[in-house]
């Protein structure tokens, strides 16, 4: 697996790779637009040029772009509904411009809707970028979901409807997975039969061949609490088995890991996961973080009123 961070694009898109480089990642996410914003800045040649450049002294190694968390392709609003359309399509053809490989996304949350009308109508505007997308070498890639609220994405079952309801260019629809989403919608990959059967399952459901990238985020949270919170690898409730497993796995060679984590945090995992290639099975199944050693302050015994 090619390990990296998401990295900042502040004063230029090419000095993503620069930051790369600095933090001895071999590959990166981005940004290529403000994301919590509809907005997008123009897109000028020199800017293009200079990525494309950049990204072949990179080795040309894989770049995952992030898409804008403003998308929701199940919104009960009808203006809310076409612009998140329209920002799928812009940033298929902003990053086919730029030479990026493959754009997560989140497909949205189903407020005051039925599960399966949502289901038809993500399928339905992803059908109709797909359409507008033939030929582009970009390829749109559904990030899972911690099932959070109404987000919908969070199980097997659902992304495979997702798929199918996307119609004939749903084939070309790839799977950015994120072990902290995977492990909050209670998805346990933290012993080598839990591994095993869910590989299995997702292959029989989707096909394991659809994985372009991997989001390689721990948990702050225990199993199957449907709560987005990513923590440092190897510290949270995941611990290191997954992770090891994960860097190891020959059906991943090449395959973009990917941390999000704050800057300090990231790097430690980074530095985490690399180790953990070529390893033998790590024997601390999770590392406890120097603020679990600290002792809790003993609490006064309360005196009882007479």
């Amino acid at each position: 697996m090619l390990l990296g961070v998401h990295e900042s694009v502040a004063g230029g898109l090419e000095l993503a790779f620069e930051h790369a480089a600095k933090h001895g990642g071999e590959a990166l996410q981005i940004f290529t637009k403000n994301s919590n914003q509809w907005r997008e800045p123009a897109l000028e040649r020199a800017a293009v040029d200079a990525f494309r450049a950049a990204h072949q002294a990179f080795g040309g190694r894989p770049i995952i772009a992030h898409g804008s968390y403003l998308v929701n392709l199940c919104s009960e609003r009808p203006d809310v509904l076409e612009r998140s359309r329209e920002t799928l399509f812009s940033e298929m053809v902003r990053c086919d411009r730029l030479g990026v490989t493959s754009i997560a996304f989140h497909p949205g949350a189903s407020v005051g809707m039925a599960h399966a009308d949502a289901l038809e109508l993500i399928g339905e505007g992803l059908a109709g970028v797909l359409d507008r997308t033939r030929g582009m070498q970009t390829r749109l890639c559904i990030e899972n979901t911690a099932g959070q609220g109404s987000c919908v994405g969070w199980s097997l079952d659902e992304i495979a409807g997702i798929i199918e309801k996307s119609g004939s260019g749903g084939e070309r629809l790839g799977i950015c997975l994120d072990t902290q989403h995977l492990f909050a919608a209670g998805y346990d990959l933290r012993t080598p039969t839990g591994y095993d059967q869910f590989f299995a399952e997702f292959d029989a459901k989707i096909g394991v061949a659809r994985i372009c990238a991997f989001h390689l985020n721990d948990s702050k949270k225990p199993l199957g609490q449907r709560v987005d919170r990513h923590d440092e690898i190897g510290v949270g409730e995941i611990g290191l088995y997954p992770f090891w497993r994960l860097v190891n796995d020959p059906r991943f060679d090449q395959v973009a890991g990917i941390v999000e984590l704050p800057k300090e945090m990231a790097m430690s995992s980074l530095s985490r996961l690399a180790a953990l290639r070529g390893a033998e099975e790590p024997r601390q199944k999770r590392i406890v973080h120097p603020l679990e050693l600290v002792a809790p302050p003993v609490k006064a015994p309360t005196r009882r009123k007479r």
